[in-house]
């Protein structure tokens, strides 16, 4: 039976030990300022919990609930957050800066007569991502004159009770537009993470396992849950195998748990290549 390698590595550091050395760089002011806000998130997450797991979306959830506009404390609270987070992606304890999730987000309504705007989310993506919505927007801005004159050619039919032309153009082109706003909205808040070390897998690796338990070798492209396709083998790093995947080195072995039953895998290649 293959025994679990135990890999030492920065990306096995627990938050509780990373914020031990963390205090330690501060000035006595930084420290009075920041070490509060840092400690109490490493509370809430869990002193224990490796930095490894942390995802995008674990740490957007901790800045909705604890960083709000009704706190004074709010701009300082974010300040110190983004520093601790600085600190981990430096360290190459996390495979991104997590800072960019946290902000303060403002109630919808109204203060002083002026429209309070709703801050949205980062999303995090691969630049292959990017670059693929990009392409499909250019290929929906390019099709837009040709659906519009197909509606046009169809109304020529004056019997508009049964006109399945044109109906067919009209649902045609409220899909692209519709398609073309949800591209517009994801491309204004994308992130292109960046990678960590080139042994490390991240964001954009292709990582090549091997299933233990059936022997069956498998690569997978690990991408951001907007990119994820089952067909082409890319899962996001928020699923149960992405998540226990990202931030492995070759040689590693992992446990993922999923309503069947537990896999094991072990990490046999990395790739960072397109």
């Amino acid at each position: 039976m293959t025994n679990e390698v135990q890999v030492e590595s920065p990306a096995r550091v627990t938050l509780g030990e990373a914020l031990s050395e963390y205090i330690l760089t501060l000035k006595p002011e930084q420290r009075r300022a920041q070490e509060a806000y840092v400690r109490k998130y490493v509370e809430h997450t869990g002193d224990q919990v490796e930095i490894a797991s942390l995802t995008g979306s674990k740490v957007e959830s901790y800045s909705e609930s604890q960083v709000r506009a009704a706190d004074p404390n709010a701009p300082d609270r974010v300040a110190a957050l983004k520093a601790w987070f600085q600190f981990l992606k430096k360290k190459n304890y996390a495979n991104a800066n997590f800072g960019v999730h946290i902000r303060v987000r403002k109630v919808a309504g109204r203060s002083g007569g002026n429209a309070v705007r709703l801050e949205e989310a980062p999303i995090e993506m691969t630049a292959e991502g990017v670059a693929q919505l990009r392409a499909e927007l250019d290929v929906l801005n390019s099709r837009r004159p040709e659906l519009v004159e197909a509606i046009t050619l169809a109304r020529e039919d004056k019997d508009f009770r049964e006109n399945a032309p044109l109906d067919a153009a009209r649902e045609a082109l409220a899909f692209a537009e519709q398609r073309k706003k949800q591209i517009e909205v994801a491309l204004k808040r994308a992130v292109v993470v960046e990678r960590a070390t080139a042994d490390m897998s991240a964001i954009g690796s292709s990582v090549t396992v091997t299933h233990l338990d059936r022997n069956v070798q498998v690569t997978y492209r690990l991408v951001g849950g907007r990119e994820a396709n089952a067909t082409e083998k890319k899962i996001s790093v928020e699923s149960p195998v992405g998540q226990k995947l990202l931030n492995r080195r070759v040689g590693d072995e992992v446990e993922v748990t999923v309503p069947q039953g537990t896999t094991r895998y072990r990490v046999d290649a990395i790739s960072h290549s397109g």
